[in-house]
């Protein structure tokens, strides 16, 4: 059925899957933003809004390997409708009761962790089920489109947010949000999605530590896949928490300017990914090695350029409008050469990985993800307290300089290129131990 599509704008089934998910993506940018400033109105405590995000990002790391195992073992159509309605039912109760004037710290937290724990379903399930719906052909265009819708609505929704804000109230961004879930379910209720591939006996017996160990264990295993894992999570723990701590804390005590201009700034990054994610459609990888250590070294120095404008020598003779300025730049060159690599990994992810474990391994990865990203945070945070603000960027854009470095020189990854069909794929009873 796959072949008979002629391109993938015309694949019915994964438009439903992108629009569906590009209406909760940007009522879900609000929804945060609307959560955070009403925290922030009922309690007024910073610790309040911090526990609230904790709540927010805690449950994806716990429950992220079992969301796993679940996108590989349930009706993977049931489990992603079943979360967006789940969601939307949560929030739109959460507006009725604002619009009341009876919602409480608890009830906030109990919301936002219901809509935690059904993320840790609901992303794994997502990602494992892109090349269920697509040729292989298309795999990277997907990848591609859905890239766009994430970084897309990173900005729309902020924007989207404060304005609605100020218009509807509270209780109507959260009303917004809970629709644009039920929207997205509807959407993804008419996806034809097929069954989950199986292979071999076990996984017709439900066990959750086999399980769980079967997807570990296929992951150091596939020695590509675990060095390209290894090399993710650790410069996504360099690169979290300078972004979300580092430049927040430059622009508002370094430069300190108005938060009209760090949200101007903050749209850079997924601005540029979005540029990002249509330039990677025209450029055909030869050589995935050199590519990715070229594309991960280019945004490590890029990383580490960012504290050369907060260098004492720079504050003190060069124009703040021209120090935000290149700031902003190389935020949005490094959001475009993320996802130039980003695209071709989670292609190369989706090749690599059996269809009925490729829950397990998303789930994993989203789980040491989140986990290390407030270690990250906090951090950068006790650094920006403790020494002079471009000692951080330099220090760990430095550090991912020299992690970067050695990816021209592992062996395990002169084994990519045959992965660039379905055809060279990883299926389930073979091993690629090198």
């Amino acid at each position: 059925m796959l072949e008979e599509k002629k391109s993938l704008y015309q694949n019915r089934d994964f438009m439903l899957l992108f629009f569906g998910g590009l209406a909760s993506r940007i009522g879900n940018g609000i929804h945060f933003i609307a959560l955070t400033w009403y925290v922030l109105e009922l309690t007024g405590s910073g610790s309040a809004t911090g526990l609230i995000l904790l709540i927010s990002t805690l449950p994806g790391v716990l429950v992220g390997p079992l969301g796993g195992i679940a996108a590989d073992r349930i009706n993977r159509k049931v489990l992603i409708c079943g979360m967006d309605f789940l969601r939307g039912v949560a929030v739109l109760g959460l507006g009725f009761i604002v619009q009341r004037g009876e919602a409480s710290f608890f009830q906030l937290g109990t919301v936002t962790f219901i809509l935690a724990v059904s993320g840790a379903f609901f992303n794994p399930a997502l990602s494992a089920i892109i090349p269920n719906l697509v040729k292989d052909a298309n795999l990277e265009k997907a990848n591609s489109l859905e890239n766009i819708s994430s970084n897309f609505t990173q900005i729309i929704g902020a924007a989207l947010g404060g304005i609605l804000i100020g218009v509807l109230g509270f209780a109507g961004a959260f009303f917004f949000n809970g629709i644009s879930f039920i929207i997205s379910g509807i959407s993804e209720l008419f996806i034809n999605i097929p069954a989950i591939k199986k292979a071999g006996e076990s996984q017709e017996k439900f066990n959750l530590i086999t399980d769980f160990k079967e997807g570990f264990s296929f992951l150091v295993r596939t020695r590509e896949l675990f060095v390209i894992f290894s090399f993710a999570i650790f410069l996504n723990f360099l690169f979290n928490g300078l972004y979300a701590v580092g430049i927040p804390y430059v622009f508002n005590e370094i430069f300190q300017t108005s938060s009209t201009v760090f949200g101007l700034a903050k749209s850079a990054f997924p601005a540029g990914a979005i540029l990002g994610s249509v330039l990677i459609n025209y450029y055909v990888i030869k050589d995935y090695q050199f590519f990715l250590g070229a594309t991960i070294l280019s945004q490590s120095f890029f990383l580490m350029s960012l504290g050369i404008p907060v260098l004492p020598v720079f504050l003190a003779g060069t124009s703040p409008a021209i120090l935000i300025f290149f700031v902003v730049l190389v935020m949005m060159i490094t959001g475009t050469i993320n996802a130039v690599t980003n695209v071709p990994v989670f292609t190369l992810f989706h090749r690599l990985i059996p269809d009925e474990l490729r829950g397990r391994v998303f789930g994993l990865f989203g789980a040491f993800s989140q986990g290390l990203t407030p270690i990250s945070m906090a951090l950068v945070g006790f650094l920006m307290d403790l020494v002079p603000a471009h000692l951080p960027f330099l220090l760990g854009g430095g550090l991912a300089v020299l992690v970067s470095l050695s990816i021209f020189r592992i062996p395990e990854l002169e084994n990519l290129n045959q992965h660039k069909s379905e055809k060279t794929a990883v299926s389930a009873g073979e091993s690629t131990t090198v």
